[in-house]
């Protein structure tokens, strides 16, 4: 996935698609992308596997359906292709991974 791509998907979030920023939170506070959610690369196989309510306990949002739209991000793109191959490996179908990640979204923000 682009920036090109992702960037309306943002300016208008649907309940179709989740945003997951899979950085670590210590990361986190540097800033996210509008409309993302934040679900670690460390806890992420464990919580895909969680109940949905306990999921929503644990996280703060409900947890992702298997038929819906998933994007995930982190620093530089390595995370969150790891983030992509464990949704896959859950049972996930529809899973995009915006290469760029943080670094290519407040590069480009920068020049908008």
């Amino acid at each position: 996935l682009s920036y090109e791509e992702l960037k309306p998907k943002t300016e208008n979030p649907t309940a179709d698609t989740y945003l997951i920023d899979v950085r670590e939170p210590d990361e986190v506070i540097q800033g996210m992308i509008p409309s993302a959610v934040n679900l670690p690369l460390s806890v992420l196989a464990n919580s895909l596997h969680l109940h949905h309510i306990a999921f929503k306990d644990k996280h703060g949002f409900e947890k992702p359906r298997k038929d819906q739209e998933v994007i995930f991000y982190c620093r530089s793109g390595v995370r969150s292709s790891s983030a992509s191959d464990v949704a896959k490996r859950n049972g996930y179908t529809k899973i995009l991974n915006y290469k760029g990640s943080w670094l290519d979204w407040i590069e480009r923000e920068k020049k908008a």
